[in-house]
């Protein structure tokens, strides 16, 4: 059972027995079975109907069987089995059973099992069973099952399931399912299943299967993602559905989709993750050592997986000012293909930053640049851990403040692969 539902259930049973204690006190029973209590108000009442309802109430504070109509109390008010109508208490409203229509409290508003319409209270909305329609509160509303709009300055919890639009400064809980519109500035958490929308400030929470969006600043968890997670960082046992962040993360991809900068997945049928940075249990990690008429020396580490690759590295560059060299750091990403069992074919592009070091003193020529450059390269591979490679292209050399290039020729490039 998940913490969430322990939680729940706790709340909503405290709230049973401050129902219970406020409107039960034991003094001397009356003939129709209720206990009599404190009652300072005026009432009108319809003896006619059993339990008598009372049609107008007004005092400071009020206990009657049934409310039907409207009650104004300066502390509080007590109806033993249903409240329906219009109710304004000072400090809480508490109906044993089934409340409905409009009730506002400076600070709770209390039903021992269903609450049906407008709940506004200062502190706390608490209903048993089930609470439908429009809750306010400052610091939380708590329900068995939540329906409609809940809105509180804390929290919203229910102890099963939770549908409509769901709104709190810190955390939305659900014990079991979502379906709606959880908004929040810290969490969203349902024990079971999300279906709609889960909107958090850090973290969105699904404990069996998300099937609908998640979306936060921090991150997303789910035991299975059907639907779309999108945060900084998103995990998955495993993923249907599409993951969109920073870091991505899943055991299982079998349908799914991972897009961000750097993904990772356990599952090596794996083949629609889209980053700088693809990682699953068939990746081939390379280190590549190169050299070429541009680059006098590079060194880049490659993530070569079924059919693409990316690599980060850098070296020394030559700029083709008076023969001094600057430094580069670049990222490059391709697709290859074999042509003969040690022989592939690939074409790739790059960005390069470069720093201009003493060139910077020289005509022209800023403090850094940064290139562009496509090419093809033909790899041979004796064996699996050792390959050599050629490759041409083209650069395009600019600078990052204006709109036209410092300049642009034809490369060339050899060199080698490890492990």
């Amino acid at each position: 059972m998940s913490p969430c539902h322990h939680l729940s259930h706790l709340l909503l049973a405290a709230a049973a027995l401050l129902a219970a204690a406020i409107r039960c006190p034991a003094q001397t029973s009356q003939p129709n079975g209720l206990k009599k209590s404190v009652d300072l108000s005026l009432n009108i009442t319809d003896s006619q109907q059993q339990p008598p309802t009372t049609l107008f109430n007004l005092g400071l504070i009020s206990n009657h069987p049934d409310l039907n109509g409207f009650g104004l109390n300066l502390i509080f008010s007590v109806s033993h089995y249903h409240s329906k109508g219009f109710e304004l208490s000072g400090l809480a409203n508490i109906t044993g059973m089934d409340a409905g229509g409009a009730h506002m409290a400076g600070f709770a508003n209390v039903a021992g099992r269903n609450t049906y319409g407008l709940n506004a209270a200062g502190l706390v909305n608490v209903s048993g069973k089930t609470m439908k329609g429009f809750q306010v509160s400052g610091l939380g509303n708590i329900g068995g099952n939540l329906s409609g709009v809940s809105v509180s300055g804390l929290l919203n919890i229910s102890g099963e399931t939770a549908g409509g639009v769901q709104l709190s400064g810190l955390a939305n809980l659900a014990s079991q399912s979502h379906k709606g519109v959880m908004i929040s500035g810290a969490a969203n958490i349902a024990g079971h299943y999300v279906k709609g929308l889960q909107l958090a400030g850090l973290l969105n929470i699904a404990g069996k299967q998300n099937q609908g969006m998640q979306l936060a600043g921090l991150g997303n968890l789910s035991v299975k993602n059907s639907g779309c997670q999108l945060a900084a960082s998103n995990y998955t046992e495993t993923n249907n559905g599409a993951q969109l962040g920073v870091l991505n993360v899943a055991s299982h991809t079998h349908r799914g989709v991972q897009i961000g900068l750097l993904n990772l997945s356990n599952d090596s049928l794996v083949s629609r993750q889209f980053g700088l940075f693809n990682l699953n249990p068939y990746t081939h990690t390379q280190l590549v050592i190169s050299s070429g008429n541009l680059d006098i020396v590079n060194v880049a580490v490659r993530f070569k997986n079924r059919y693409s690759y990316s690599e980060v590295g850098g070296g020394a560059y030559t700029l083709g000012v008076d023969n001094e060299l600057s430094l580069s750091a670049f990222y490059r990403v391709g697709l290859y293909t074999p042509l003969a069992s040690k022989l592939d074919i690939a074409a790739d592009a790059a960005f390069y930053h470069i720093e201009a070091l003493n060139n910077k003193h020289k005509a022209d020529c800023p403090e850094r640049l940064y290139a562009l450059q496509p090419r093809l390269v033909l790899s041979y591979y004796p064996t699996r851990r050792f390959g050599i490679f050629a490759a041409g292209g083209y650069s395009w050399t600019r600078y990052y403040n204006r709109s036209h290039a410092y300049g642009h020729k034809a490369t060339a490039e050899i060199g080698i692969t490890l492990f």
